[in-house]
C-alpha cells in the first residue's frame, strides 16, 4: 500500500527534529524522512537527550534505505527485480529479510484463499499503478487474462535453509507494495527494542507499531481518516475514529486515494488477484490491529478484496481485530469485529 492512510494527533516533521522540553522528563525525540516512496516517522521516548545520539538516526535511515533497495520494483538492481527477471527453475538465493516477507505473504494468501497475492506485479503495471507505466489506462480483458496465467502464489516455493525461492512458472513476478512497509515498521521496531528503548512509535507510509507510552504517560493515539472527507483537510470530520495503540500495530487500506477515472467510473489501485480487475465492492477502507505491522498490512489488503461479509466471517473465525468502512447510499457505515471491539474496550469504556 502506498497510501498515507492514518493521521496522528501529533505533527510529523519533514526533517529530522528533536522535540525537547527543558523542564519535562521524559522527552520525545522524533526522527523522520522519506523512504519506500512515502514518509516515515519514528518517535522515541528518552529520559535524557544524550541517550539518543546521531548514530540512531543514521542507523534508522540506513536500515530503511537497505530495505527499499531490496524490495522496490522501481529499482532495476533491487533484490525483488533480480528475482523477477530470473526465469530459471532452480532455487534462487534470497536474503533472510526477503524470505521473511515471502513466508508471511504466503501465509496471508493461504488464509484469504488468494485475496492477498504478491505475484500480481505485471497486473499492477498493466493497470498503470506500477513502475513500468505512467499513464493509467483501461486494459483489455485479453491482456488481463494473459497476465493472470503467469500469476498465483501457489506457483511460488520457498525454503529456509539456505534462504531461497523458486518459481514453477517462469514469468511469475513479485510485488511487495502491500506488505513491505509493514515489514519495515517491524524491522525498525525491533532495532529500537534491541537498542534498549521501551517507549516508541514507528510509522512508515501509514503503517504503525508502538511500544510503551508517550512522554506524558498516556497511550499513543492514532486517528483513522474518514474516507468521505480525506480530501478536505479543514474538515472537522477528517478523523473517523481514534484508536489507543499500546504494544500493537495498525494498518489501514483503502480505495479512495490512488485511482483513475474512465468513462465516469473509478478504478482503484486495489486489485483482486483472482480476477485481475480493481476491487469493486462496498468496502472503501479497512483497518486492522495486530501484534505486528506486517500482519496488519497484508490483512488489510486481503479484507479489501474479500468484501465486508466474507471479511467479517474470516475475522470472527480467526479472531482478527478489524474495522470495515462501507459506502452506502446514506453515507459511510462502520463495522467492527468482536476482536476489534474487545481491544478498544480495554481503553474506551463506551463502545457503540
Amino acid at each position: 500500500m502506498n497510501l498515507l492512510k492514518l493521521t496522528y494527533w501529533i505533527s510529523v516533521s519533514i526533517v529530522i527534529t528533536a522535540l525537547f522540553a527543558c523542564t519535562r522528563y521524559p522527552q520525545a525525540l522524533e526522527l523522520s524522512g522519506y523512504t519506500m516512496g512515502t514518509n516515515y516517522s519514528v518517535q522515541v521516548i528518552v529520559s535524557d537527550k544524550t541517550q539518543v545520539m546521531e548514530t540512531l538516526a543514521t542507523k534508522i535511515e540506513e536500515t530503511l534505505t537497505d530495505l527499499d533497495q531490496r524490495f522496490s520494483n522501481y529499482r532495476d538492481s533491487s533484490e525483488i527485480n533480480q528475482f523477477n527477471n530470473y526465469t530459471g527453475d532452480d532455487w534462487f538465493e534470497v536474503s533472510p529479510d526477503f524470505l521473511s516477507i515471502l513466508q508471511q505473504g504466503i501465509k496471508v494468501s493461504e488464509l484469504s484463499n488468494g485475496a492477498f497475492d504478491m505475484t500480481i506485479g505485471p497486473l499492477v503495471d498493466l493497470w498503470g499503478f506500477g513502475p513500468s507505466y505512467t499513464q493509467k489506462t483501461l486494459p483489455s480483458k485479453t491482456e488481463i487474462d494473459v497476465l493472470l496465467e503467469s500469476a498465483g502464489f501457489q506457483f511460488l516455493e520457498i525454503q529456509s535453509a539456505p534462504p531461497a525461492a523458486r518459481k514453477t512458472k517462469p514469468n511469475l513476478k513479485l510485488d511487495f507494495s502491500a506488505i513491505a512497509k509493514g515489514f519495515a515498521v517491524d524491522h525498525i521496531w525491533e532495532l529500537l527494542d534491541q537498542a534498549g528503548f521501551s517507549s516508541y512509535m514507528v510509522e512508515v507510509g501509514g503503517e504503525i507499531r508502538t511500544r510503551g507510552v508517550r512522554a506524558d504517560g498516556n497511550n499513543w493515539t492514532i486517528g483513522i481518516e474518514n474516507p468521505l472527507f480525506n480530501n478536505d483537510k479543514d474538515s472537522i470530520e477528517i478523523i473517523q475514529s481514534v484508536v489507543p495503540l499500546r504494544d500493537m500495530a495498525i494498518a489501514t487500506s483503502g480505495d479512495y486515494r490512488n485511482y483513475f477515472m474512465h468513462e465516469e467510473k473509478r478504478y482503484s489501485h486495489m486489485l483482486d488477484p483472482r480476477t485481475g480487475w480493481p476491487v469493486s465492492n462496498e468496502l472503501t477502507a479497512v483497518s486492522v490491529i495486530s501484534k505486528k505491522a506486517i500482519d496488519a498490512d497484508a490483512l488489510a489488503t486481503a479484507f479489501m478484496v474479500l468484501g465486508a461479509e466474507t471479511s467479517m466471517e474470516l475475522a470472527i473465525q480467526e479472531k482478527i481485530a478489524v474495522q470495515l468502512t462501507l459506502i452506502k447510499a446514506s453515507g459511510a457505515q462502520v463495522l467492527q469485529s468482536p476482536a476489534y471491539k474487545n481491544y478498544l474496550s480495554k481503553y474506551i469504556t463506551d463502545i457503540s
